[in-house]
């Protein structure tokens, strides 16, 4: 750590008296159906020639048959070669009898907010991505994700994708799982009898939510747009209209869309992808709210990689990726979202945090609309109102001694 940046890193520890927190976040559960499918998606023959992985994911298994061991490492392969990160990632495997149709339920064994580098404030992010942005362990060796796989169900232990009437792919159901534990997964819920949907865990947003919108493109966790909690919340919980505010050009007009069904789901709403709008045996379809019997998928997808790209994780081999964990690359001040409708956020990273940052915001045609001073060691994270401004194009210039940019803002 440079002197430079351990200074920035001891006044922001000085001025958040909150400092770094963690808590046990509450895991996704995935349920089986029983339809068959008989579809298959598999990666190119290029691919299964094994690269040089990125990552290190180590796998302590309890109870687990051999064979079932087998298509779990190909899964955690193959995410290896997905993930960029200097810290091992260290699974909690369990092989147990659970009830019902559920194939698992998984999640990170912790959560973090507030540990070094990342670029948002007081939001949670799960411990493999906090230690991936920050480059060191958070949580002393011990495991970062939990994934329990259901022994009652009747799986397919092939690594070869083949599929077979009334049996569960192993390897699709184990990706799916680390992707939750990856931080794939939201803190939205519905409480007081259901009255009411909610966010947020101790008053926090996981880092997932910070990019959830709806059609309006209005943010769910702004507190200008909605009261949390409320029945409002609720009614966009259950909308079947919310999106994924990814970054990626590509997607910008075909934002993903997350599954938010009525009645909502526990464990299923939110923190997946709408089954309807990338159905099974397509190309997005692995983070989808449950896998039927003969699907078999061992591509996460890009759309799928673009959203954990979003969230801080850096991914190999995708187009228009951002790279914010690696430990000697600069990060970037994050807007978003853009384009926005009521307001936008701005995220400071550590090392640029200073007393005085200069913030303008300007038409397209030069007029001045939002001037002011920030205090960004006290304020890492700030917001701009947008209400009042027309629909358009606007520039937001931020200026400090130690960075300089303009950024192009959209307003709907």
């Amino acid at each position: 750590m440079t002197k430079k940046f351990l200074y920035f890193f001891l006044l922001f520890a000085y001025y958040n008296t909150a400092g770094q927190q963690s808590a046990v976040p509450v895991p996704v559960v995935c349920h089986a159906d029983l339809n068959d499918a008989f579809t298959q998606i598999l990666r190119n023959s290029d691919r299964q020639l094994r690269r040089t992985p990125t990552s290190k994911i180590e796998v302590t298994y309890t109870d687990f048959p051999d064979v079932a061991k087998t298509a779990f490492e190909q899964a955690v392969g193959i995410w290896e070669e997905i993930l960029i990160s200097n810290q091992p990632i260290r699974i909690n495997a369990k092989w147990e009898s659970i009830d019902g149709t559920t194939l698992a339920f998984s999640g990170a064994s912790r959560i973090f907010r507030n540990t070094d580098n990342v670029p948002y404030t007081d939001v949670w992010y799960v411990g493999p991505l906090a230690e991936a942005i920050g480059g060191r362990d958070l949580n002393n060796g011990d495991f970062d994700i939990n994934v329990t796989l259901n022994s009652n169900i009747n799986w397919s232990f092939g690594t070869n994708g083949a599929v077979f009437s009334g049996r569960f792919d192993l390897i699709t159901v184990v990706l799916h799982e680390i992707a939750h534990g990856l931080g794939f997964s939201s803190s939205m819920k519905l409480i007081n009898d259901d009255s009411e949907g909610q966010w947020g865990q101790s008053g926090f947003p996981y880092i997932y939510d910070v990019f959830l919108i709806n059609n309006d493109k209005k943010v769910l966790t702004s507190s200008i747009d909605f009261v949390n909690p409320s029945s409002e919340m609720k009614n966009q919980l259950i909308s079947n209209d919310l999106f994924f505010n990814v970054s990626n050009i590509k997607y910008a007009n075909s934002l993903p869309k997350i599954f938010s069904p009525s009645p909502f789901r526990s464990g299923g709403s939110i923190s997946h992808l709408d089954e309807s709008s990338y159905p099974t045996g397509t190309i997005h379809s692995l983070m989808s709210p449950s896998i039927r019997a003969a699907e078999s998928n061992h591509i996460p997808g890009e759309l799928v990689l673009s959203m954990l790209n979003q969230i801080g994780w850096p991914v190999n081999n995708l187009e228009n990726a951002r790279i914010l964990a690696t430990e000697e690359q600069e990060l970037e001040v994050l807007v978003y979202p853009n384009p926005s409708v009521s307001q936008i956020a701005v995220a400071v990273p550590i090392g640029l945090r200073t007393k005085e940052t200069r913030i303008k915001l300007a038409s397209i045609d030069g007029k001045v609309v939002i001037d002011q001073n920030i205090d960004t060691i006290e304020k890492a994270t700030f917001y701009l109102s947008l209400e009042q401004l027309t629909p358009g194009v606007y520039f937001l210039n931020f200026q400090s001694d130690l960075k300089k940019f303009t950024r192009r803002i959209v307003k709907y």
